[in-house]
């Protein structure tokens, strides 16, 4: 028997990576979630709708067996001159769409928080154990969904999977919200244009690519009840902005222009996001190496920019 799966947030690029990849796999009936429909395909359900509508969510929600939580309609920087709306635009409706989940008899709900911004500053290798101390409000909210979701499983008795993802870079990221270095980079390189570096280009962080952040989420289906989990999503291999401008420049062999900027307070200056215990469970260890996937995203991103820019 197919399990139901609904894609919350199926429009972005885990989405559409998860969408894709449950696809292929095959046993599973999915209900895809967004603002609009970017999966042509007969076998796709899609309904078209805003998180904030309780009509369209319960909709998508009925007869579901897991759901997949993906949406945000806030970045880091936005939410730290704008607290309120992140709490308005995704605390609110992460809890009514909980809700809504238990009285549709959900049995699981896959949340995809944030390992960067949930454990805030700390030097130390940060694993699931590791206190959450978030100190911006996109990371005070993120870890209140997750404390909703344990408050979902308490009271209404569904299970949860939470991955705390690093930064996720590869075909297909959007990046005019302001998110995704990698990406941001390559497609302001092609364009020869300046690469703004926050602070002196110390700032270490993991980057995975979205090929294997689903992956990781894929497992969420079919897992056994009972068991809900906490996970840190990340490829084990944590680099400083200057070591991976160096990496870009080698892997493209283009000319990579930089602009060094005052930092930013809403930055964490290191994160080091340990997810050995996801690697361990799931036994995937094959990971898109950063070089290859830099290279694959550039491809894409130069084929794209030159269409687009191409004269008639």
């Amino acid at each position: 028997m197919k399990t139901r799966v609904a894609v919350l947030g199926c429009n972005g690029v885990i989405g559409r990576s998860l969408v894709n990849l449950l696809l292929a796999r095959g046993g599973v009936t999915l209900t895809c979630f967004g603002r609009k429909s970017v999966f042509d395909r007969s076998d796709v359900r899609y309904i078209s709708g805003l998180i904030e509508d309780p009509v369209a969510v319960s909709e998508c929600l009925r007869g579901q067996e897991t759901v997949f939580h993906l949406i945000s309609q806030t970045i880091p920087s936005s939410s730290w001159t704008d607290p309120v709306s992140d709490v308005e635009l995704n605390l609110l409706p992460s809890i009514r769409l909980f809700e809504a989940a238990a009285s549709a008899g959900v049995k699981r709900i896959v949340f995809a928080s944030s390992g960067g911004t949930v454990y805030g500053h700390q030097n130390n290798a940060l694993d699931e154990y590791t206190r959450t101390e978030p100190f911006s409000p996109y990371g005070i909210v993120k870890r209140s969904i997750e404390s909703f979701l344990q408050y979902a499983r308490a009271r209404h008795g569904i299970d949860y999977d939470i991955y705390r993802i690093s930064n996720v870079y590869g075909e297909g990221l959007d990046i005019s919200k302001g998110l995704g270095f990698i990406n941001t980079a390559l497609e302001l390189m092609i364009r020869k244009q300046p690469i703004p570096i926050y602070g002196d280009g110390e700032t270490i962080r993991d980057y995975i690519h979205v090929e294997d952040v689903a992956r990781f989420m894929a497992t969420s289906v079919g897992r056994e009840a009972g068991n809900s989990r906490v996970f840190n999503v990340s490829s084990n291999r944590p680099v400083s902005l200057n070591q991976l401008l160096t990496m870009i420049r080698e892997v493209t062999g283009a000319e990579c222009l930089t602009q060094y900027l005052p930092a930013r307070a809403s930055d964490n200056e290191k994160v080091l996001i340990d997810s050995s215990s996801i690697l361990s469970e799931t036994g995937i260890t094959d990971l898109v190496p950063l070089g290859a996937g830099i290279l694959r995203t550039y491809e894409f991103l130069r084929s794209r920019i030159e269409h687009i820019e191409k004269p008639v």
